[in-house]
């Protein structure tokens, strides 16, 4: 195993549980309050840092094997930093190629994404309930329970992440197994995710002078704005292309190139 398939199948998901651990023995009041979006911004920004190298590493790999896809990644590489959704998506296209390259019989409806979605509400509800006690960002989760309890697995789509809410199968449907109330898709909150990530990379709101205005803040779009559902999408993410990957480890370690 490589030391980028190390790093690729390592959990975004290990960064929280680490910050429960390191924040349970803390002693916390009201005048600490303002430290949590310190800690939060942080975890968010190791969380996509890892999630956009991981998208370069898993280049690298398949460039390595794959000649014919080598040059179909990098001339010209047009991925950018692998922050946007539609990069994202184009690493998890390359990838998919590259395992039916090795594999042609390959199946990627094989891949349970109700269970990927039922995991990730776990891992939440996990590092919730393990720093609760020091009022961590409560609002925020009960907004997030809200929010993602009106949705389900099938919202997700193995080949491009999130399924869009004008296409969605169940959206005029009475039996459908969910009831959906959100005004935004998977993909919208998505796009929030990237623009506080832009935000929190270049450090904008330190001088930014157009900010929202209160009346923003007070409407319920404002609840979109939330560490817990920007976990969940870089969750959901990762959990796809890890799943992805290990099938095109499995299939490369046979391989003869020679």
């Amino acid at each position: 195993m490589s030391v980028h398939s190390d790093f690729i199948l390592a959990p975004v998901s290990d960064i929280l549980s680490d910050t429960s651990t390191i924040t349970h023995s803390m002693n916390w009041g009201i005048e600490m309050y303002p430290l949590w979006d310190n800690i939060m911004q942080s975890v968010f920004m190791k969380m996509t840092g890892a999630q956009e190298q991981k998208m370069k590493c898993i280049c690298w790999e398949i460039a390595t094997i794959d000649f014919d896809l080598r040059c179909e990644i990098y001339f010209p590489w047009s991925l950018n930093e692998c922050s946007q959704i539609t990069d994202k998506r184009k690493v998890l296209n390359y990838l998919k190629k590259a395992i039916i390259n090795l594999k042609k019989d390959f199946n990627i409806s094989s891949i349970n994404i109700n269970d990927i979605w039922n995991s990730t509400k776990n891992i939440l509800d996990d590092f919730h309930a393990n720093t609760s006690g020091m009022g961590f960002c409560e609002r925020e989760y009960q907004e997030y329970m809200e929010i993602f309890n009106s949705t389900g697995g099938s919202c997700l789509d193995i080949s491009t992440f999130f399924k869009n809410c004008s296409n969605c199968a169940h959206n005029r449907d009475t039996n459908k197994p969910f009831s959906c109330t959100i005004k935004k898709g998977l993909n919208e909150m998505y796009s929030c995710l990237y623009l506080h990530r832009n935000r929190c990379a270049h450090n904008l709101t330190s001088y930014q002078q157009n900010r929202p205005s209160l009346e923003i803040l007070s409407s319920i779009e404002s609840v979109y704005e939330n560490y817990y559902i920007r976990f969940a999408l870089l969750i959901i993410i990762d959990k796809i292309m890890i799943s992805l990957y290990s099938t095109f480890q499995k299939e490369v370690v046979d391989l003869r190139l020679f």
